[in-house]
């Protein structure tokens, strides 16, 4: 054997490596499997419980008609959480850019706990906060409703924001800054489009939150079975009320329906998420 072909033979500590970054690997995507397992299990389960209820009357139709569907519940969920990203979205995205860009550093420390601790308050907490405080002003309503979802997607926003614009180079800002633009239009037109697929990924967060959340709609928008349309005025439908409500019925029709929501609520958080992955490819692509 030739010096050339005994160096090219591999050693007993080359195939260790070899064979060690072989087993992680494995260990890795066992890993991988397991975390998305119980995902692709619940996705299973309620689309299989949920098909049979599944017909063209059940989005079209409302729960009183002679083929009960579940289209105000529908509307509601999506005028309430419409109404809740169009305050809080702008308010959580200016602040979130305050924190990060302009806040002194002490201002900036009690900002992050106080975002800290709205985030991990649970929502039953914000549905007695909008039951006690509103609800005795504006009653049973949407506007209830959308203030205690807004209370909840507030801080979601705000950290998003201000953690996608603590991940922008500097040396983004600094080659405006340079150029002599100003301090804030740096921040509008460089820095915050710079890190606006991250701010969209907030946004498509804190919007599948409120589409999920139960107890605070219980307590303030309170569920009815007709069909209010931009009527904020008054008790409004929502698709979590109708799981809840339906998943206790005695029957097997309710119930049936309430899987089928729970399919329809699903599927339009997994819209959301897929047509933000979407912009945000194209964004980077652009």
């Amino acid at each position: 054997m030739s010096l050339h072909e005994a160096l090219l033979q591999p050693g007993a500590h080359d195939l260790r490596r070899a064979r060690t970054d072989w087993i992680m690997q494995r260990i890795f995507q066992v890993a991988a499997f397991l975390a998305v397992l119980p995902l692709f299990a619940l996705v299973f389960y309620v689309t299989l419980r949920a098909l049979p209820w599944l017909s063209p009357t059940l989005l079209t139709n409302n729960p009183l008609d002679q083929q009960p569907g579940i289209l105000n519940a529908v509307v509601g969920s999506l005028q309430m959480t419409a109404l809740a990203i169009l305050v809080t979205g702008p308010i959580g995205i200016a602040g979130g850019v305050y924190l990060s860009e302009f806040a002194p550093r002490r201002i900036a420390a009690i900002g992050e706990l106080v975002i800290d601790i709205m985030l991990g308050i649970p929502s039953i907490v914000a549905g007695i906060f909008a039951y006690l405080v509103l609800v005795p002003v504006l009653g049973f309503s949407g506007w209830a409703g959308s203030a205690a979802l807004g209370v909840l997607t507030l801080p979601i926003v705000m950290r998003t924001t201000q953690e996608v614009m603590r991940l922008v180079p500097s040396s983004i800002r600094e080659a405006s800054l340079a150029l002599g633009v100003p301090v804030w239009r740096t921040t509008l037109l460089v820095t915050v489009r710079t890190a606006l697929p991250g701010v969209l990924t907030g946004l498509v967060l804190a919007t599948s939150r409120s589409l999920g959340e139960t107890a605070p709609l219980l307590m303030t928008a309170h569920g009815t079975n007709a069909e209010n349309f931009l009527d904020f005025g008054t008790t409004m439908n929502a698709m979590p009320i109708v799981i809840y409500q339906y998943a206790n019925a005695a029957d097997e029709r309710s119930i049936g329906q309430a899987w089928a929501t729970a399919l329809v609520l699903m599927v339009l958080a997994l819209l959301l998420n897929v047509l933000v992955r979407w912009r945000t490819v194209n964004s980077r692509v652009a």
